[in-house]
This record gives C-alpha cells, sequence and structure tokens, in this order.
C-alpha cells in the first residue's frame, strides 16, 4: 500500500505561522522523495506542505525539498519546546543556533553525527522566524 503524503495546509501561512524545514533524503525520482516526506509527516504527526523539489546539485542521488509545517500561535518560549519537540521526533541530537535579535531560530542534524528516525533523511534544518511574538528590536 503506497504512502500518501498528508494534505498540508491549504493555505500559504505566512512565515512565522510555520515551521520551515529543509531537508536531503536519498530517493531517485519525485515519488520517492515524496514518500520519505510522508514518513516524516507521520513521525511528527502532522501534515507537511512540500514547497520545492530538486535535485542536490553536489550529490545527484540525493533529492533536495523545502517543506513547511504549521506551528501553534503560542509564545516564544512554548514555540521553542514545541519545535524541539517535533525535531526531536525526527532525529537526534541536533545543532541549535541560538535565537537571533529578531527571535529566529534553527537546528541541524546531519549524518554520520545524527540518527534518524525515517529512513532515507541524511541531512535536515529547521527555521522558525520570531517576529510574529514582537522580539525584535
Amino acid at each position: 500500500m503506497p504512502l500518501r503524503v498528508p494534505v498540508a495546509v491549504r493555505d500559504a501561512l505566512p512565515m512565522s505561522e510555520t515551521i520551515q524545514w529543509r531537508c536531503h533524503v536519498r530517493a531517485h525520482h519525485r515519488r520517492g522523495a515524496e514518500r520519505v516526506v510522508g514518513r516524516i509527516a507521520a513521525r511528527l504527526d502532522r501534515a507537511l506542505r512540500i514547497e520545492t523539489y530538486e535535485r542536490y546539485w553536489k550529490y545527484p542521488e540525493l533529492a533536495e525539498l523545502r517543506l513547511t509545517s504549521s506551528l501553534e500561535p503560542v509564545g516564544p518560549e512554548a514555540a521553542l519546546l514545541a519545535v524541539l519537540r517535533s525535531a526531536w521526533l525526527i532525529a537526534t541530537p541536533w545543532a541549535l543556533g541560538a535565537p537571533d535579535a529578531e527571535g529566529e531560530f534553527h537546528g541541524i542534524a546531519s549524518l554520520p553525527g545524527s540518527h534518524f528516525t525515517v529512513p532515507g533523511v541524511e541531512w535536515m534544518q529547521f527555521q522558525v522566524d520570531g517576529r510574529r511574538w514582537g522580539t525584535s528590536a
């Protein structure tokens, strides 16, 4: 039974309402990459939207995807915890960047240093824009 990529948020959410994900997956074609995204979405228990798909220029056997998932309207501390909980469902450990002056934060997980729970994922990054919480100077 083929996996279907869950229907994501139908209308594009503003950047501050989403978690931006970028990943490199081992897939020979788009359909294979969509199956990997479906497995990620199942781990997260939330919809993911594929924003872009292309072959990774450096390693053509990898697909580079940009994804988005929704982020509930919460304050910065709760958002950080929610994003980290989601990220930890996909991989451990993550290299985390400190929030910048605008409250934006990000993390990266990469083989061989990280363990991915979803087969086929080799590198992943998340980014959340903090401007929605009024943290900019």
